[in-house]
């Protein structure tokens, strides 16, 4: 096992320090207990994972030595799973009746008391971090813009409480068998963070050499993992690119367990694609191979690896016709073209054309899984630049409104983290849209303004803003309106005509 080495948060940079419990019993076999997170959670909403989060400073300093920041971290998963299932575990004494404990959850979550002052003050209680048992540190890879890295504790209870999850940023706890869990992932019925995936596949087989069979691979000892199991034979990989901030990574997808494909190596980094090459060996049945490349579109930094890739696997490269002007193209893919992929899991993906970001943009829907995967149709990152004349956002809305109506249930994004609230992203992406053109009208409704001054006023919400990608999008909004005929732009400014 890897312990936490020294920190403090200041000294982690972006990370943020957090603890997660691994609960489970032993009563009627082994159990663990899990919660589903919200899908309007902004970090793996819709994912399952187990109760913890982020560093409180209540739960005590970092930034000594190892056996103290471990006792620390003890604290703020003890109070975690509290806060978040009403459980208590790991304290001697006798805790006050139910009521009293709902009523300082309460107090606690509204942000008028804290934890550990009422379970050690009032309460009489004690704290025992050694039942708290450390088993594991995971780091949020590099892609995600929310980081941690966090402590995971396991905990056994004798008994399993049936567990009080409040809605808010989770939806709902239980306790379930590893196995149970691992077959409705096998199943596609549940996504699961990768800390979560791997814990379970553990515990699925069996209670024994527990914990410490839970830190046995680098990712449980605070190597980033390279990678993302979105579902059984669909794994994101991030690759560092040449891309716009805030992104600093492109999504590629290698999906198949016999046969595969690669949708979109935007990288031609020798290190980057080396480690797009181990998952793609990892994914490949026996005699399996890599069969094509895939593109969403032909923005360089969705498209700067392919010639590298193409000559690794000796592979064809398909995507929109006019994909054809910046690289060679051997199959031009179009609206209802579907890839079978037979394998243990077999999958199929239906080609989806999605102009708005770009004229040669497709998505790509799995439909056994149901999972989207969008290019730059959406960013777990933040809004997508829509900039003519490539660009265009009539085309763009439309594209949303097609893809929103294919109920998908798990969402890959172009950059950043996979989405599970998948109709919500949707209508948050329209709802943003749609706000930004009245905010054009509303400007203009008062008279003519240059586009600079158009922009100040439309953008003031967002003073970090980068000023080109801004003009570009405003740019998109403005083709737009005046497709509609309601405004009209000239050298001389921008002007409403209804």
């Amino acid at each position: 096992m890897s312990a936490a080495p020294p920190r403090s948060s200041a000294a982690t940079g972006s990370l943020r320090p957090a603890a997660s419990v691994i609960l489970v019993t032993r009563t009627g076999g082994l159990r663990l207990l899990w919660v589903r997170r919200s899908e309007a959670n902004p970090f793996l909403g819709g994912f399952h994972s187990f109760p913890g989060g982020r560093h409180a400073r209540e739960d005590g300093l970092l930034g000594g030595d190892e056996a103290a920041n471990l006792r620390t971290m003890a604290r703020c998963a003890a109070r975690e799973l509290f806060e978040e299932t009403g459980l208590l575990s790991g304290f001697t004494g006798s805790p006050p009746p139910a009521e009293a404990q709902r009523l300082l959850r309460t107090d606690v979550l509204d942000g008028k008391a804290e934890f550990w002052p009422a379970a050690e003050g009032s309460w009489g209680l004690r704290f025992d971090p050694a039942s708290y048992i450390p088993c594991g540190r995971w780091i949020t890879p590099h892609f995600s813009r929310a980081r941690f890295d966090t402590n995971f504790f396991f905990v056994e209870m004798d008994a399993a409480p049936e567990p009080d999850v409040w809605p808010g940023e989770l939806e709902s706890g239980a306790w379930i068998d590893p196995r149970e869990a691992a077959r409705l992932w096998e199943d596609d019925q549940v996504v699961l963070a990768m800390p979560t995936l791997h814990t379970i596949r553990v515990l699925a087989e069996g209670g024994h050499g527990l914990p410490g069979r839970l830190h046995e691979i680098p990712e449980a000892n605070g190597v980033p993992s390279r990678h993302v199991l979105v579902r059984p034979a669909i794994t994101m990989v991030p690759l560092r690119s040449e891309t716009l901030p805030p992104a600093t990574h492109t999504n590629a997808v290698v999906i198949g367990d016999q046969d595969a494909v690669i949708v979109d190596p935007g990288s031609a980094d020798p290190e980057e694609l080396e480690a797009l090459d181990r998952v793609v060996r990892e994914s490949l049945g026996p005699g399996g191979r890599v069969t094509a490349i895939l593109l969403t579109h032909r923005h360089r930094d969705h498209i700067a690896g392919v010639a590298a890739t193409r000559e690794r696997y000796r592979v064809p490269v398909w995507g929109h016709a006019e994909c054809a002007e910046r690289l060679p193209l051997d199959r031009v893919l179009r609206e209802g073209d579907v890839i079978d992929f037979p394998g243990r899991h077999a999958r199929r993906l239906r080609v989806i054309e999605a102009p708005g970001h770009a004229r040669s943009h497709l998505a790509f829907f799995e439909e056994t899984s149901r999972t989207l995967i969008v290019g730059d149709v959406a960013s777990g990152l933040g809004t997508v630049v829509i900039a003519p004349p490539d660009g265009n956002m009539r085309d763009y809305l439309a594209t949303l409104e097609r893809l929103r109506a294919l109920d998908a249930l798990t969402l890959i994004p172009g950059h950043g983290p996979p989405h599970r609230g998948v109709e919500r992203l949707f209508d948050l992406l329209i709802e943003h849209r749609r706000l930004r053109e009245s905010q054009v009208l509303r400007a203009l409704a008062t008279g003519p303004l240059s586009e600079a001054a158009l922009r100040a006023k439309v953008y003031a919400d967002t003073p970090g803003a980068d000023p080109e990608l801004a003009a570009k999008t405003l740019a998109g909004h403005l083709e737009k309106l005046v497709e509609e005929g309601r405004v009209r732009v000239t050298p001389e400014g921008v002007t409403l005509l209804s």
